[in-house]
């Protein structure tokens, strides 16, 4: 049943994608980041395997699963050109794949499957997302943030120990905590008790990415990106 019905949002979509131009555009901020989502989504599967977590995470498996597939009909019925399309095409595409994945159950061999298909959504996904060029550079950088702070988790539960992994994730991290300096630097005082809220999430995330800790790291992930929604719908409206 359930496969039946990624079918029927996936075929929606892409039969959509003809349709470049007719509609108006999503406002970006308004709907979840592919991007992040697709990361929320490894995250919360690799939690499933913690029996104290599981039920939450499933939840939050599902409610990503649900978020993605809507923005994926949104977006393609307000393509803008071609290569948007073709992303649009192609992540759908992967998405069965990777929802395939999700299907089963975490062990050693999946997290390398899943750490490669996550790469591959993030990539796809920035195709498919199309321009922001419209957004304030400040809301597209909180956009960011909140990708990252998702990205961070599932590379803290992933494969942690493997040097690729922690190398990357070290990078993430430094990216993140650049980030967060740039926009306290020009948020203004109306973003700094938001970006405060954030700081006290960013730490224990980042710590226990380190140790790849599931609890805290699902749990600081989840804040994190909570406030990053609100900061990112803050700098939106920046004149």
């Amino acid at each position: 049943m359930q496969s039946s019905r990624r079918h029927l949002l996936l075929s929606a979509t892409l039969a959509a994608l003809p349709l470049a131009g007719h509609c108006q555009a999503p406002a970006p901020c308004a709907t979840p980041s592919l991007g992040a989502l697709s990361q929320r989504m490894g995250k919360a599967w690799l939690c499933t395997a913690d029996n104290r977590l599981a039920p939450t995470a499933r939840q939050v498996l599902q409610d990503s699963q649900l978020a993605f597939q809507q923005q994926l009909v949104q977006l393609g019925r307000a393509v803008e050109n071609p290569e948007q399309a073709g992303g649009l095409r192609a992540l759908a595409r992967r998405y069965e794949d990777y929802q395939t994945l999700l299907a089963g159950r975490p062990d050693a061999d999946s997290h390398r499957a899943l750490l490669a298909t996550a790469n591959e959504m993030l990539t796809l996904a920035q195709l498919a997302s199309g321009s922001r060029a419209g957004l304030p550079w400040q809301a597209r950088l909180a956009a960011r943030q909140r990708l990252l702070s998702q990205r961070i988790a599932l590379l803290g539960l992933a494969n942690a120990d493997a040097a690729a992994t922690r190398r990357e994730r070290q990078s993430a991290i430094y990216e993140f905590e650049a980030g967060q300096q740039t926009l306290r630097e020009a948020g203004g005082s109306a973003l700094r008790p938001f970006l405060a809220t954030a700081d006290a999430a960013w730490t224990p995330l980042r710590d226990a990415a380190g140790a790849g800790q599931p609890a805290p790291v699902f749990n600081a992930s989840e804040r994190l990106l909570a406030v990053m929604e609100t900061v990112t719908e803050h700098c939106s409206r920046i004149t």
